[in-house]
């Protein structure tokens, strides 16, 4: 609560308010650590955009665990829902975006590269698209079923489990839409990631619809803390529901159109580059004298 006894805004909340863990900063610091370390083994020149995007990612992690948000997730469900997007849609998407499992097989040595191998391979069939969608959708609904998500508020350790589980369940979504595993079973096309992030929509619909409609409170533990910051425990989980279903909605959508956009034109300029290497080898063919092969 601050001085003025009113509810803060997302803005000051993702700026100001932060409680250091220094348990998750110490876990963020080790995780850049062995990347940095990975890129510098790497056998192959490793793209610094690709490190920007998971050192990002640990950054937003920090952000929804230390900042106001994670000051405030018990006492504004708008504060929460604010967290829950950011562990389950943003950083796992920043995470993945730098690449660590190929960054892992270009940097470790022989013996470990290959015990990697051996544990994707066996993964595989746990991480298609059908079975990280349900997980994900999973997730998504029974962590706010009442019960569940007010227990959440009264069991720490059950919280900091909450936290774990989205973050899995985000990385389990991006991981077929971003090919994290190098090789998979099935690659999803342009179009196929596009419908995939669609199928995902609905979860975050239903809860977002739900909150955003509903007459009364939801979660009452949330009853007492809004009058204290003065403000209306209802309007706030309606702004809550409002964030998931239409501000996870969008941003799924802005990604689903960026990731089937980037697939088909590198699927044209694939395409392009063999219809080039086939003229040329053509014209090759009938400029080698008769009897002698093509240079």
């Amino acid at each position: 609560m601050n001085a003025l006894g009113a509810a803060p805004g997302i803005p000051s909340l993702l700026a100001g308010h932060w409680s250091p863990a220094w348990a998750v900063n110490g876990a963020g610091a080790a995780y850049a650590g062995i990347y940095l370390w990975g890129t510098m083994r790497s056998r192959a020149r490793w793209s610094p955009w690709r490190t920007v995007s998971f050192v990002s990612g640990i950054g937003v992690v920090l952000l929804a665990l230390q900042s106001g948000i994670a000051t405030y997730d018990e006492r504004l469900l708008s504060a929460h829902m604010v967290q829950h997007m950011l562990l389950l849609l943003v950083a796992p998407l920043l995470l993945l975006q730098g690449r660590p499992v190929i960054l892992a097989l270009s940097a470790l040595a022989p013996r470990h590269r290959a015990a990697l191998m051996r544990l994707l391979a066996r993964a595989r069939p746990l991480m298609s698209p059908l079975i990280c969608l349900a997980v994900f959708s999973v997730a998504l609904i029974a962590t706010h079923v009442p019960p569940l998500y007010q227990a959440t508020l009264s069991n720490p350790p059950l919280h900091v489990a909450e936290h774990a589980l989205f973050l899995a369940a985000g990385l389990m979504f991006w991981w077929p839409l971003l090919d994290g595993d190098p090789a998979p079973a099935h690659r999803l096309g342009g179009m196929s990631r596009f419908v995939y992030l669609l199928a995902a929509m609905p979860a975050m619909a239903l809860v977002g619809a739900y909150l955003n409609r509903a007459a009364t409170l939801a979660y009452p533990d949330y009853a007492a803390p809004a009058k204290a910051l003065g403000i209306s425990a209802v309007t706030d989980q309606q702004q809550a529901g409002a964030i998931m279903w239409v501000g996870g909605s969008s941003f799924m959508i802005a990604i689903g159109l960026w990731l089937a956009m980037a697939t088909m034109l590198r699927e044209d300029r694939r395409q392009t580059a063999r219809e080039r290497h086939a003229v040329l080898a053509h014209a090759g063919s009938r400029r080698a004298p008769s009897g002698e092969p093509p240079r």
